[in-house]
Parts: C-alpha cells; sequence; structure tokens
C-alpha cells in the first residue's frame, strides 16, 4: 500500500531553500498542511515551538506538555501530533531536511554529525525548555528564526537562517549524553505497521471498516493490531478511526451539506450514531456546534 499524503510530503515555497515554518491554532494551519489532532510522518526534521499557550505533542507512544516558549526536536519519520492545545494557543513547526546540516552529500559532517543522529531511530524526540542553559540557547535561536519568519525576511535572509538552524542543530547534538543517545528504543518494524494502518484509516474512514481490515493491511493479526495502536498512540483502532471520523465532519459542518449527508460521507450508516460519537468526543451535537460557529 502506497503512503499517501499522512507520509507527508512537504512543499517548499522555493526548492532552492527547503525550508518551512507551519503556524497552527485551533483554526487551522498556514501553509496548508497536516495540522492539530493529525497523526503524520515526514522525512524532515522538526522543531515544535509552543509560540502561545501550552500543548501536549504525542511522538509514537510518547506525550509531552509544552509550556509557552518551550519546544520540542522531532526527529525524521517518527509519527506524531499536538493532540491539545490550549484556547488561543498556537504553536509554530520549522521544518527542513537533514540535508541541510550536512553542507554536501557524503561529507565528514553529515557522517559524523548529521547521519548518527536521523538514522536507526535512536533519537525520537528532545523536549527544550528555558530552565536549561544549553536548551535555553537553543530556544532562543528558535525564537530568532520564527521572527526573521513573522516579519517576512526569510528570502532576505536565507544564508542567515540557514546558519541558525545548522548552530540550533550543533546545540542539541553537542549535550546529548551517551546515555540519552540510547535510551530511546523505537520498534521500527512496528512503526512501519502502524503507518500503513494509518494510511488506511485516513484514506478509507468513510467506508464501512472492520477492525480486521486495518490489521490485514499491515499483515497482522487483530490482536497485534489493537498492540501497536495501544503502545504507540495510547488508544484502540476503533478509538482513533471514530475520533478521526468526527474530525472530518467538524470540516464539513462549515457547509451546506446536512447532518445525514455528512454522517454517510463520514462513514456512517445511521445519524443518530453519527450524531451519539460526535457528542461524546466534542460535548455538543452537529447542530449545536454548526449553529455556535456560525
Amino acid at each position: 500500500m502506497e503512503k499517501k499524503n499522512y507520509h507527508e510530503i512537504n512543499q517548499y515555497k522555493d526548492a532552492l531553500f527547503p525550508v518551512e515554518i507551519y503556524r497552527v491554532n485551533e483554526k487551522g494551519m498556514f501553509p496548508f498542511g497536516r495540522g492539530l489532532r493529525d497523526f503524520h510522518w515526514h522525512d524532515e526534521l522538526q522543531f515544535t515551538l509552543a509560540v502561545h499557550g501550552s500543548l501536549t505533542l504525542q511522538v509514537d507512544a510518547g506525550q509531552y506538555f509544552l509550556n509557552e516558549g518551550e519546544a520540542a526536536f522531532i526527529n525524521s519519520g517518527m509519527i506524531h501530533a499536538v493532540t491539545k492545545l490550549s484556547k488561543g494557543g498556537q504553536y509554530a513547526s520549522l521544518n527542513f531536511p537533514y540535508k541541510l546540516l550536512s553542507f554536501f552529500p557524503g561529507s565528514r559532517m553529515e557522517k559524523e554529525h548529521v547521519l548518527p543522529y536521523v538514522t536507526g531511530g535512536c533519537l525520537p524526540v528532545v523536549i527544550l525548555r528555558p530552565e536549561t542553559e544549553w536548551q535555553k540557547s537553543a530556544l532562543d535561536l528558535l525564537q530568532e528564526i520564527n521572527v526573521m519568519w513573522d516579519n517576512d525576511s526569510a528570502i532576505q535572509n536565507e544564508y542567515l537562517i540557514t546558519t541558525k538552524i545548522v548552530a540550533l542543530w550543533y546545540i542539541l547534538i553537542s549535550n546529548l549524553s551517551e546515555e540519552s543517545k540510547n535510551t530511546f528504543s523505537v520498534d521500527l518494524v512496528r512503526r512501519e505497521r502502524l503507518q500503513l494502518m494509518l494510511s488506511f484509516i485516513y484514506e478509507h474512514f468513510s467506508e464501512d471498516i472492520a477492525l480486521a481490515n486495518i490489521a490485514c493491511i499491515a499483515h497482522i493479526s487483530i490482536g497485534e493490531c489493537c498492540r501497536i495502536f495501544r503502545e504507540h498512540l495510547q488508544i484502540t483502532p476503533y478509538q482513533f478511526l471514530t475520533e478521526y471520523r468526527v474530525r472530518k465532519s467538524v470540516e464539513l459542518l462549515s457547509g451546506e451539506l446536512s447532518i445525514s449527508e455528512i454522517a454517510g460521507r463520514c462513514g456512517y450508516n445511521q445519524t443518530s450514531n453519527y450524531i451519539a460519537k460526535f457528542k461524546s468526543i466534542m460535548d455538543c451535537t452537529p447542530a449545536q456546534y454548526r449553529k455556535h460557529r456560525k
């Protein structure tokens, strides 16, 4: 099965400067991509900064709480999502390919200071908090990059931004002890299976999906399917499917489709079942949500 949009392919404004900052709040994301509560993965490295308010970030099986001004590094290929965002909250995600740190392919810098950290799943996430001196230095650099982006000066300062990203990376890897490097152990085969199952759910959520269908796409038993979801996402496959269907229905509620039509498009044969699931997750009915939104 092909990994589609959920293995996110970042479309940079300028292919000659493959860096982007995605800004996300409760209303949406700019530029367009996979944002709040959407589990996804990509080849790029990512630094997510809590700009306003607080957030909860999930990376594989780990959950991390970030206060305003704190950030997290997320490694290449890790399944992740911001699962909670405080009211009025906003975060910014800096994405870039690891080749940006290598200077040129096959360099000593790439072999000694980049590839050992971005391959093999040994370093999935690092949390940056201002109480630790070296982490504060990293946060300061991240804030500087974010401000430059805010001021629309990125195009005039590609070289300066790139050097700041390299400096940010150097601070990160210079302050990781050997012990911390070896602390993280990720089952890469299980992660790949989860990626397949998530892609299947994302692509077929509007259809009648059984648990056996989800397990089959990864060529595993139903029991193993449930274990992978619980261990990596702390949720059952059915709960994940239900929450995803409700989130997709929220997007449709801004349009003119009837509640019953939206229910059908999101995989519910019975409107009453859809309304019950929506209310259990959103604490209101679809009609109440639509009325409030207007």
